[in-house]
């Protein structure tokens, strides 16, 4: 989710970035000029990820006059066609007509989707939506929106949380909440549907997790139920705070009911420096209305002797079904909480509990790469695009044999002079498996390559799908499609399958100043993930963040597209 983290201080990345302490350089217009000899990215790392939570840019904007959420689209030479037969989920997109983005269509990104296991022509989906104004800011902001379906994915009524922030009514603590974001969406038992969002202040310090329930497949939705909040008291008045409350992510158990929700706690020290992001758990008896106390599923660092950090973020948890917890998140594994060893590196974790997550058993999966730091965007990017990415793991279960499968996506394939500094992305998926999330299978590549970004897995009955972002259609470009890979029983990958019939420029909402450059950089935030899911009549149902809008009925700008796609037969 695009939020403030300099409200606390102490990030000054280019004050940082200057001081050294990391081989890779931006792959960016700022970057010095590139050594001739290439040499694959094996041995070395980019900045860890302790560095970009410290110093990393998630502000969408650093100017009011750059119309911080939108910009009219212009000075692009695409001409698209109809998307058919991708299927746009929004309905009743406008123009929006009053503040700083007047004359701009709306945005929705950062995608998530879940299917109902009792009925596979029910889908949920959800994406940071920026329909509603907030007039605290003059401007539209996030506010969590559900995308309903109840013909497998043909047509979608479109409803937004109630009460969830400032512009949609919220009372009490979540009056101050001028934004929600990171939605995830998942399916208990009996069509219970829950939506778990972070809620924060764009003008305080406060920030939280809430849950809305629906019970008639996602139909209707309930008030909102507050799993954390902090900077804000309970009739909202803005307070002191050291913590930020980060990328939460939900999992049901089916048998049960019990739901089980894990974020991102990022601390602060006094000044406003960063200290450590532990990934976090509460869990839910009760369908949502209460909150037990809180779980840490990531190691402490108290006494600190080497190995895994509590520099972490990007968790998804699963529930198999003998009540077993899995929880994947990316970690830093370091020989000193400095992280500056040579054989420091991020890892891909799966962390095991078999007790509803009161204690934790923390499992490497792979070594992560990450992808290279651009100081212009202060975060990480794809050569010559200007929106933020990242490494984070996506995690499920078939839920017919009870396999797990995680997928990431790094650049260990990208080209980097000898001295580590990247010459150009070669993002990479990947994929591994486990039957019981302690030994896992070697990770290999889950596609054929061509800078990929935010993949998303999905399984059923044996077979796995692997969706993704990739520049693989316009290699020499900045383009984006979306598109999928499938795995059999066998291990026998398919080839890539395009999804969207065209590619599209990315870079038609979301403005900001570059650090170094200080040029507009346009398309700075796509959303930070995608998502697929796989119903049990075999059907794929990816959903992702188009740039296209409607051709012949808006301009270019970014939506949410789906289609889907049978699986059965192959």
């Amino acid at each position: 989710m695009v939020r403030t983290r300099s409200a606390w201080g102490g990030l000054v990345a280019a004050a940082a970035l200057a001081a050294g302490g990391f081989a890779a350089a931006p792959a960016s217009a700022a970057a010095a000029a590139r050594p001739a000899t290439v040499t694959a990215h094996t041995a070395s790392h980019n900045p860890l990820l302790n560095y970009v939570l410290a110093y990393g840019e998630d502000d969408e904007t650093d100017s009011a006059s750059l119309s911080a959420l939108c910009q009219s689209y212009a000075g692009d030479t695409h001409v698209y066609h109809s998307i058919a037969p991708n299927v746009d989920a929004i309905n009743g997109d406008s123009v929006v007509s009053v503040g700083s983005q007047t004359g701009c269509y709306a945005a929705q990104n950062e995608t998530t989707v879940a299917v109902n296991p009792e009925n596979p022509r029910n889908l949920v989906a959800g994406a940071n939506d920026y329909r509603v104004f907030n007039s605290r800011e003059s401007r539209n902001d996030s506010s969590g929106w559900a995308y309903t379906s109840f013909d497998g994915g043909k047509t979608w009524k479109n409803v937004v949380l109630p009460h969830l922030t400032y512009q949609t009514g919220a009372t009490g603590a979540l009056s101050d909440m001028d934004s929600a974001g990171d939605p995830v969406v998942a399916f208990g038992p009996h069509n219970t549907v829950y939506y778990a969002n972070i809620v924060f202040s764009r003008l305080n310090s406060g920030s939280g997790i809430a849950v809305s329930v629906s019970h008639d497949g996602g139909f209707t939705w309930g008030e909102p139920s507050i799993v954390q909040l902090d900077g804000v008291t309970a009739d909202g008045t803005p307070t002191s705070t050291n913590y930020f409350n980060d990328k939460e992510w939900i999992a049901v158990d089916q048998h049960t009911g019990q739901v089980y929700l894990t974020w991102t706690r990022f601390t602060y020290d006094s000044s406003g420096n960063y200290v450590e992001s532990p990934i976090t758990l509460k869990t839910s008896d009760n369908q949502g209305r209460s909150w037990s106390p809180a779980y840490r599923v990531s190691p402490t660092t108290t006494n600190f002797s080497g190995g895994l950090t509590a520099f972490a973020q990007g968790s998804n948890p699963k529930v198999t079904a003998d009540g077993t917890l899995y929880v994947a998140y990316e970690g830093t594994v370091c020989a000193t909480l400095a992280c500056n060893g040579t054989s420091d590196h991020d890892e891909t974790v799966v962390a095991v509990s078999h007790n509803h997550g009161k204690t934790w058993a923390n499992e490497m999966v792979g070594a992560n790469y990450d992808y290279p730091y651009n100081a212009d965007v202060q975060n990480e990017t794809l050569t010559g695009e200007n929106f933020r990415i990242n490494s984070y793991p996506q995690l499920t279960v078939d839920p017919v044999t009870q396999r797990l499968y995680v997928t990431w996506s790094d650049d260990r394939n990208g080209e980097y002079t000898s001295a580590g500094v990247s010459v150009k992305t070669d993002g990479t998926a990947f994929i591994s498996s486990s039957a019981d999330g302690r030994d896992w299978s070697p990770v290999t590549a889950a596609e054929p390559g061509g800078d990929v970004v935010f993949p998303a897995v999905a399984a059923f009955g044996g077979k796995i799908a692997v969706t993704y972002y990739t520049r693989s259609y316009d290699p020499s470009g900045i383009d984006l499609d979306y598109a999928y890979t499938t795995i059999g029983w066998n291990g026998q990958h398919s080839a890539q399958h395009r999804v969207t019939t065209q590619s599209a420029d990315p870079q038609v909402q979301f403005v900001s100043t570059g650090a170094v450059s200080g040029q507009v950089l346009q398309g700075v935030f796509i959303g930070d993930y995608s998502a697929a899911v796989i119903g049990a009549d075999g059907q794929l149902h990816p959903v992702w963040t188009d740039f296209r809008g409607e051709p012949g009925v808006d301009t270019p700008h970014q939506t949410v597209d789906t289609q889907s796609f049978p699986l059965y037969g192959w």
